[in-house]
């Protein structure tokens, strides 16, 4: 006799809320600088990289110059 498959319900997910923040790429590297350890300053490249590429953050051009907005 084979046993009987069980479905378990899933838990509820819930979505984390977003917030809109506009700084500079030179702020957002600042602020990454200032959390990553010494002699890690290599990541603060792959970071930025990676919001990039997921779209975390995204570029614009206003009359004072680029903003980085970070999603």
């Amino acid at each position: 006799m084979q046993p009987v498959p069980q479905v378990l319900p899933r838990p509820e997910r819930t979505l984390a809320r977003s917030t809109t923040i506009t700084t500079t790429l030179y702020e957002l590297i600042e602020a990454i600088s200032e959390e990553v350890q010494s002699g890690e300053d290599w990541m603060v490249s792959d970071v930025v990289l990676d919001l990039l590429d997921t779209s975390h953050i995204r570029f614009s051009r206003d009359l004072r110059g680029f903003k980085v907005h970070a999603i």
